[in-house]
C-alpha cells in the first residue's frame, strides 16, 4: 500500500505541467527628429540637433529601459551632447544670448510622466561646452505653448514656467519667473 501511495504522488508531482508560453509583439518603431539651433559653435555653419528614440506605435510612448528614458541631443560638428533622463519626448529651439555672455544658446522642452508638464531649460554653448543656466517647469498643452516662454523686462530677459501645485484666483497655474 505504501509504495502504491508513493508511486501516485511520484507520477502525480513528476508530471511536468507545461504552460503555453505567450509571445506579445510589441509594434515599434525608431523616431530621429532634427532640429536646426543656428550657428553654435560660431563656425559660420548652421548647426542641427538629432534626436532618436524608440517609440511603441500602439501607445504613442517612448520605450523606455531600466525604469528611465534617456534621451540623448547629438550636434553637429563635434559640439557636446546633451542628455536627459526621465524624458518622454523634446522639442528644442535656437534663442538668442540671453545672458549676455557672448555665447549660443537653446532652449529645451522635455516632457516628462505627468501628463502634459514639461521640463524647460535653456542652455548656452561657452567654453566648447553646454552649461544650463535656467530651468522650470510648464503646462504645455498646444503647440503654441512652446512660444514666448521667455520674456524680457526691465534689460533682462526671464524664462516663463508654472507652478503646478499653486493655482491663481482663475483657478490656473501660477506664472513662475526664473531669470536668465
Amino acid at each position: 500500500m505504501k509504495y502504491r501511495f508513493l508511486l501516485f504522488l511520484l507520477v502525480i508531482f513528476g508530471c511536468e505541467t507545461k504552460k503555453a508560453k505567450e509571445t506579445v509583439q510589441t509594434k515599434i518603431e525608431i523616431e530621429n527628429r532634427n532640429f536646426f539651433v543656428g550657428d553654435v559653435n560660431d563656425d559660420k555653419k548652421g548647426d542641427t540637433a538629432f534626436i532618436s528614440f524608440i517609440r511603441n506605435i500602439e501607445t504613442d510612448e517612448i520605450e523606455c529601459g531600466e525604469n528611465n528614458c534617456f534621451i540623448k541631443i547629438e550636434f553637429t560638428d563635434g559640439i557636446p551632447k546633451i542628455s536627459f533622463d526621465q524624458s518622454l519626448g523634446v522639442f528644442i529651439a535656437q534663442t538668442e544670448d540671453l545672458n549676455n555672455d557672448k555665447a549660443n544658446e537653446i532652449i529645451i522642452f522635455s516632457r516628462t510622466r505627468e501628463g502634459y508638464w514639461n521640463n524647460i531649460s535653456v542652455w548656452s554653448f561657452k567654453g566648447r561646452k553646454w552649461n544650463e543656466i535656467a530651468k522650470t517647469k510648464a503646462f504645455i498643452s498646444e503647440s503654441q505653448d512652446f512660444e514666448n516662454r521667455i520674456v524680457k523686462e526691465r534689460g533682462g530677459y526671464y524664462l516663463i514656467g508654472e507652478n503646478q501645485w499653486e493655482e491663481d484666483e482663475n483657478g490656473e497655474f501660477k506664472k513662475v519667473k526664473i531669470k536668465i
